[in-house]
């Protein structure tokens, strides 16, 4: 991006800011930024995997206030994963902005716009903003509610929660999930359980969402890559150990269905 308006220093693009604003993606321009979002895309997903597999581990073992905050930055993570996927880059410039892989597209600015009643602002509720705005069209996790709140919402409380309101750790309660979870085989079978609901109705249960919402979207970020891109698997062989090793302990180390997710079989 910043060597098309001239820029030999990423970290100086802020200095460019009227040429990006005015920048228009042309055909040729495709390919090279087709690469960078499969590239990025990869990156990102490889957090929001890395985190959501550490905080099953957290909750199989009945740890989980963590496990609720890492659960939140996963979904975070595969958001942009998904925007990745449907080919949509992000771009920082005194403010942060989308750029669609479409011949005459130029960036959109995201931050500094009115959403529910608040100026976006910041990563996160950018992100969210910019999922909802963009990807609401038919979109299953946009379809209902957890308490009356969007599913994203309702996890952002829940870290907020744990992270600011809460005097200290609840453990060691184990309330927040399904408390089989943290049983011997329990995240292996409820993993199970939600891989297999085609309704999504797991998506919008209080002591379900926060598992349930990760893992649609980690299936929803490699099937459009697949799909949009032909690449079948996102992550290395050894990122795919690191996340196996991670699981040990959990039943789901052993179990093809669920790291068919992240590598090629």
């Amino acid at each position: 991006m910043e060597s098309w308006i001239g820029c030999s220093n990423p970290e100086k693009l802020s200095d460019y800011k009227s040429a990006f604003e005015k920048h228009v993606l042309t055909e040729d321009m495709q390919n090279a930024m087709r690469n960078a979002l499969i590239e990025d895309g990869a990156d990102v997903f490889y957090k929001g995997a890395h985190t959501f597999v550490d905080a099953l581990t957290a909750a199989s073992k009945g740890y989980q206030s963590w496990a609720i905050i890492k659960l939140y930055y996963s979904v975070f993570y595969l958001l942009r994963a998904l925007f990745a996927a449907r080919g949509y880059g992000i771009v920082k410039c005194n403010g942060i902005y989308t750029l669609k892989n479409e011949a005459g597209s130029i960036p959109v600015k995201r931050t500094g716009q009115k959403h529910k009643g608040e100026t976006t602002k910041g990563d996160h509720k950018t992100t969210i903003y910019i999922f909802e705005k963009e990807m609401s069209n038919g979109e299953l996790l946009l379809s209902n509610t957890v308490a009356g709140e969007s599913i994203f919402d309702w996890m952002m409380d829940a870290r907020e929660a744990v992270n600011y309101r809460h005097a200290t750790f609840s453990e060691p309660e184990f309330d927040f999930f399904e408390p089989s979870i943290k049983d011997e085989g329990g995240i292996l079978n409820w993993i199970n359980v939600y891989l297999s609901d085609d309704t999504g109705s797991y998506l919008f249960l209080e002591q379900h969402c926060c598992i349930a919402t990760p893992l649609y979207l980690i299936q929803k970020v490699k099937d459009e890559f697949e799909s949009r891109y032909g690449v079948k698997s996102l992550l290395s062989d050894e990122q795919c150990q690191s996340l196996i090793r991670l699981l040990s302990g959990t039943g789901l180390e052993g179990s093809n269905r669920f790291l068919s997710l992240f590598r090629k079989y």
